[in-house]
């Protein structure tokens, strides 16, 4: 286990806690002067109260001594009196000392004992503090035992008192007996005159043996608290002052190149911190200039390597420099690019054209890129102009921002693009013949349709009576083929015209639907079919195929229900992160296999024969060009058995505008 050290602790702590640590310590040792200076006035004061006690003892011990004489001289009672009343001084006390002198002794009475004795009040506590503890020292111990040898000198007075005051009152009194007790009077009186000197001159001893220890210890914290402000002082700033002398040492080898140089850090605190900042700085700038330098070659070398012509220019459009792929393009040398004009490269009329982009690009130091793919012309030095597409983009350097352009020759490009616009141009008209075939196709084709049906259910009237069931059957058959014919013909035609009146307005989605349930009530109310409608949006899109859209999905959910369960379609709209709405159509009918989810939507794919469930296979297949016609993708979510959902999405702002959402609704049909 590491030793603890408190110089290593106070060199690491903060120079707050170490300026508060030496406040402290002041405040500590100031604290400690006052309260030696407390003590010292308050015992010196304890010293005078028994000095002024002693003195009531003995004036009060005279006055009685006085009053007894008078008393054997005069016989007057009321001299009795007085010296019974100056010897409550001398009792009282006596009552304190043979109270103080207990194990453990009763301080109120002490107290009362020492106001009896005429002690001031406030001065009475301190008197007793002084007599229990400071009894070991030598001056007061002295004083007590005086205290003691007088308080039983006197004792003998009220004895003789009461002798002398009988002998009065007595039938004879004798003179003798009264010149006797006055003799024993005047010998005790003798005798507490030097006990009272004695008492006196100890005090004093003692009080100035205990003014001088608390001058010296008043002198010695004094010092203490001079001596420890100034090392505290001297210490902080000495570590402070030496701290910044080695950074501004390295600082300066730093100045002139020399970034190995490490300042030393003596300590933990806000300086030591601040050398550990700079060494840090010092290898980060070093590391930086070196991989600048490294940088400034790789870039050279990067700009040599680029597949385009790469000219860099600097506010006033001069160019600073070029790579040899710039050579080749524009048939200039380096050397008569650098220093030039970027008007040499390109022609002054389309710079003209732009001078947008570059004056706000020198205007604004934060606007990261002028243009990306800007098609201009190029000029060679023979004078041929060429197309050309330019990327911008700025450069920092030490001198301002300048401009970097990567310039390419689309003279391929463009011809591909002519030669694309013209292939459009033959597709579409291709396409416009292509839909005119499909009407009059369709159109040719749904009157022989129509002829051999209605010939054929006037055979089946006509031979209803005599034809056998063979012969019902065939015609039969030839009428539903012929009905489904005329369906599929319809279909197509429907699928092939989706998008060309493509007209975009704001749906309110909820309404759309209720326009679609009312439609399909009687065929919702033939199957018992529940439609639930959640909140739906407001949005841009085709009303006419949002609306086949919607029959399709609610149609095929009606259509492939379970037997004998009532068909629930579910339909709800959901906003996604990137904006976009995501509408789902559920139902709880047969389900599609996984591996059949991507075929629906092909036209003229169907998982089930005519007599199973009826259809053309184009319903899914509308419903995907109608999603993606209007920005958007379809897919479904299904297990064979668990019902089928729906999902599609359809951008909120693709026109520019988007509504909120609508309030929730439910339809119900049964």
């Amino acid at each position: 286990m590491q030793k603890f050290s408190f110089v290593q602790w106070f060199r690491n702590i903060s120079i707050a806690k170490k300026l508060y640590f030496a406040v402290g310590i002041m405040a500590v040792l100031i604290a400690m002067e006052l309260l030696t200076l407390w003590f010292a006035v308050t015992t010196l004061s304890s010293v005078r109260a028994f000095v002024g006690g002693e003195g009531l003892w003995s004036k009060s011990q005279k006055d009685a001594v006085y009053h007894l004489r008078k008393y054997g001289r005069m016989k007057k009672e009321e001299d009795y009196l007085k010296f019974q009343e100056f010897m409550k001084v001398p009792l009282g006390d006596r009552k304190t000392l043979m109270e103080l002198t207990k194990p453990v002794p009763n301080i109120d009475t002490a107290r009362q004992g020492f106001i009896e004795g005429r002690n001031h009040p406030h001065d009475v506590d301190g008197m007793i503090k002084l007599f229990t503890r400071f009894y070991f020292v030598s001056y007061i111990s002295k004083a007590i035992e005086i205290w003691k040898e007088a308080d039983a000198a006197i004792s003998p007075l009220i004895t003789i008192s009461e002798q002398m005051h009988t002998e009065f009152h007595s039938s004879a009194p004798s003179q003798e007996k009264l010149n006797e007790m006055l003799q024993q009077v005047d010998e005790i009186n003798d005798r507490l005159t030097v006990l009272e000197d004695n008492f006196s001159y100890t005090l004093g001893e003692g009080s100035r043996w205990l003014e001088d220890l608390v001058l010296k210890l008043l002198f010695a914290v004094a010092l203490t608290v001079e001596i420890t402000g100034l090392l505290l002082t001297f210490s902080v700033s000495r570590g402070i002052q030496k701290g910044l002398d080695e950074i501004l040492r390295v600082s300066k080898l730093v100045a002139k190149g020399d970034f190995s140089a490490k300042a030393k850090v003596y300590s933990g605190d806000e300086i030591g911190v601040l050398a550990n900042a700079f060494n840090q700085m010092a290898t980060e700038l070093g590391e930086s200039i070196s991989e600048r330098r490294e940088g400034e070659t790789k870039f050279k070398d990067l700009l040599e390597s680029a597949p385009d012509a790469m000219v860099i220019v600097n506010r006033e459009g001069t160019i600073q420099l070029v790579n040899r792929q710039t050579e080749k393009l524009f048939q200039f040398t380096k050397q008569e690019m650098i220093g030039g004009k970027v008007e040499m490269l390109i022609p002054e009329r389309f710079l003209q054209s732009h001078a947008g982009h570059r004056t706000h690009f020198f205007s604004d130091p934060k606007v990261r890129a002028m243009g990306t793919g800007l098609e201009l012309f190029g000029k060679r030095k023979s004078g041929e102009e060429f197309p050309v597409e330019i990327s911008l983009s700025p450069i920092e350097t030490e001198e301002g921002i300048w401009v970097s352009a990567a310039i390419r020759d689309i003279t391929d490009k463009k011809r591909i693009e002519e030669a694309l616009k013209e292939y459009a141009r033959k597709l579409e008209l291709s396409n416009t013949s292509l839909e005119q075939f499909a009407y009059v196709a369709s159109h040719d084709l749904q009157e022989p349709l129509r002829t051999i049906t209605n010939f054929t259910k006037l055979l089946e009237e006509k031979e209803q009576h005599t034809a056998d069931e063979t012969s019902k059957k065939y015609m039969n058959y030839v009428v539903n083929a012929a009905e489904r014919m005329k369906r599929l013909i319809r279909d197509l035609l429907l699928f092939s015209r989706l998008g060309k009146k493509h007209i975009v307005e704001l749906i309110n989605f909820k309404d759309l639907l209720h326009e679609i349930t009312t439609d399909m009530e009687a065929l919702i109310t033939e199957s018992g079919a529940r439609i639930a409608i959640g909140k739906m949006p407001v949005l841009p899109a085709s009303k006419t195929e949002m609306k086949l859209l919607f029959q399709n999905l609610i149609n095929n959910a009606i259509k492939y229900r379970k037997p004998d369960v009532a068909p629930e379609v579910e339909i709800n709209a959901m906003k996604q992160a990137n904006g976009s709405w995501q509408f789902s159509v559920a139902d709880n009918g047969i389900g599609i296999e996984p591996e059949f989810h991507e075929k629906i939507f092909v036209i003229f794919q169907r998982l089930h024969n005519e007599n199973e469930y009826s259809g053309t296979g184009i319903g899914l297949a509308t419903c995907k060009k109608i999603v993606e016609l209007n920005g958007g993708k379809i897919w479904v979510e299904s297990k064979n058995g668990e019902g089928s959902t729906f999902y599609f999405t359809l951008p909120a702002n693709r026109h520019g505008y988007e509504m909120p959402m609508m309030g929730e609704t439910q339809t119900e049909n049964k």
